[in-house]
């Protein structure tokens, strides 16, 4: 029965892989940025986005600025399986991201501000008839920023800003669980010492047969940091770099299972120890059943509400760029964006209050390094066009590309304008488009804790997306 106890777990396999951001890394966390490919870290937009982009652009603010903004994600992706060829489409809903910024000068060399951003989340929904519903069809990541900060030009061509992260985290999976890959009780089917268990696969029960419905929710509320630095070299040419730190999680939650009726009967006598199982016995009641009687009791025992527990890393970023003034009109830019994923997400412990089911996972994500390039005209005084290009790799090795986080390298592009409708009063406009590189990836997570290794892979998956971005902006 300890063997069967730890197809609980076998739902949480995925679970980790949501915070896999690199492909969900939001990165678009204002309207006027996001036209220019994200870039700016040298020289940030002027609408408070500093506070994410980098704090130190808050300094030698004058005024006020207030920005509230939303970006809206359109995720297109698909998954089309090795042997019958057969695309099953992503999903998801239309995504929106807000993000609100204030920020105000106090003197002409002190710049305050306070943000609310979201740079790490995903949202994955697959219809229940895709075989990746094993791994996860509806799943939520939300990782909100609410960051307080304070910049300071230290001399003329040195501005050094910073702030603490108060970060919420969310996470909800839901997934179904296949009968035919359900351990059977060793105490029904008894297998030597470090053997794998008898599955009821064995017993002729087709694989795809659902029989549970597993839901998880957790929560966690943690606290990083993040700051910056901007070097003017001349009116012509700055240097920036920022850095956010890490934000550790440890979520607790509860897991929820409910039955999910396979209408399968038993199809002749079976005898199983002391106990036969008469023809025509509902599988289903078979299921929840008493161990005592020749049943599982699955339902009373195992598959009930449990405390489960685990440890998730957001990586920290590392972001280098320029920004130079060939005229008067024309700023260029150039980011390198480094994404520490390495030693953060690498090795993942999943406990329940039960230590029997504990279970760890190895993700083996990856450093990811990304460019940005952009270009803006200041055309007149009401205004501004930009557009951009970036590039950036996926973290996930060719071994954990699943139905949760599907990611790859990515080519991205990128075009807006701002537009001046009063003294006070601004809007900007954005869109990008997202290609990722088609990548081969599995829809199932490897049982009882076997390694994971790219002989589970059994289709493509392809991904493209669309983004929308508006904002308005006042100045004080």
């Amino acid at each position: 029965m300890r063997r069967s106890l730890r197809y609980a777990l076998s739902f949480l396999a995925c679970f980790p892989a949501l915070a896999g951001a690199q492909g969900f890394g939001i990165y678009e966390q204002g309207t006027c940025a996001m036209g220019r490919a994200g870039t700016g870290v040298a020289a940030p937009c002027a609408d408070g986005s500093a506070i994410f982009f980098n704090p130190a652009g808050l300094a030698g603010l004058k005024g006020g600025r207030a920005t509230i903004g939303v970006t809206l994600i359109d995720v297109q992706g698909a998954f089309t399986d090795d042997i019958f060829q057969q695309k099953t489409n992503l999903d998801d809903p239309l995504i929106p991201v807000p993000q609100v910024y204030v920020a105000y000068g106090v003197t002409p060399k002190l710049g305050v501000g306070v943000g609310l951003f979201a740079p790490y989340g995903l949202q994955t929904r697959w219809p229940l008839a895709f075989d990746g519903r094993f791994a996860g069809y509806d799943n939520v990541l939300r990782s909100v920023y609410v960051q307080p900060t304070v910049a300071y030009q230290v001399t003329p061509w040195l501005s050094l800003g910073g702030g603490l992260d108060i970060v919420f985290g969310t996470v909800e999976l839901n997934q179904r669980l296949d009968l035919a890959q359900a351990p059977v009780p060793s105490t029904l089917v008894p297998v030597p010492p470090g053997s794998p268990p008898v599955v009821f696969g064995q017993f002729g029960i087709a694989p795809g047969t659902d029989f549970a419905d597993a839901h998880l929710e957790a929560t966690k509320t943690t606290v990083t940091a993040h700051w910056g630095g901007i070097i003017k070299v001349s009116d012509k040419l700055s240097i920036g770099g920022r850095y956010l730190m890490h934000a550790k999680f440890d979520y607790s939650g509860t897991a929820q299972f409910s039955q999910v009726l396979t209408g399968l009967v038993i199809p002749a006598d079976i005898t199983v120890g002391t106990f036969t199982i008469p023809a025509g016995t509902p599988v289903d009641a078979l299921l929840a059943a008493p161990v005592t009687s020749g049943g599982l009791d699955l339902f009373n025992t195992v598959l009930t509400n449990q405390a489960v527990t685990t440890q998730i890393t957001n990586p920290e970023q590392v972001i280098l760029g320029l920004a130079y003034k060939p005229r008067k009109d024309w700023t260029l830019f150039a980011d390198y964006q480094f994404t520490r994923w390495g030693k953060r997400f690498y090795t993942l412990n999943i406990n329940f209050a039960n230590p029997v089911l504990n279970r760890v996972l190895q993700e083996r994500y990856q450093n990811t390094n990304g460019f940005r390039f952009a270009g803006e005209w200041a055309k007149d005084a009401k205004w501004t066009l930009r557009g951009g290009y970036l590039y950036h790799q996926g973290a996930a090795p060719a071994t954990t590309v699943t139905p949760l986080l599907p990611e790859g390298d990515r080519n991205e592009f990128t075009g807006g304008f701002t537009v001046k409708l009063s003294p006070g009063f601004s809007a900007d406009v954005a869109y990008q488009y997202i290609k990722q590189n088609d990548r081969r990836g599995r829809t199932r997570e490897p049982l009882f804790n076997q390694a994971a290794t790219t002989a589970l892979n059994n289709g493509l998956y392809n991904f493209h997306a669309h983004l929308f971005g508006v904002s308005l902006g006042y100045a004080f």
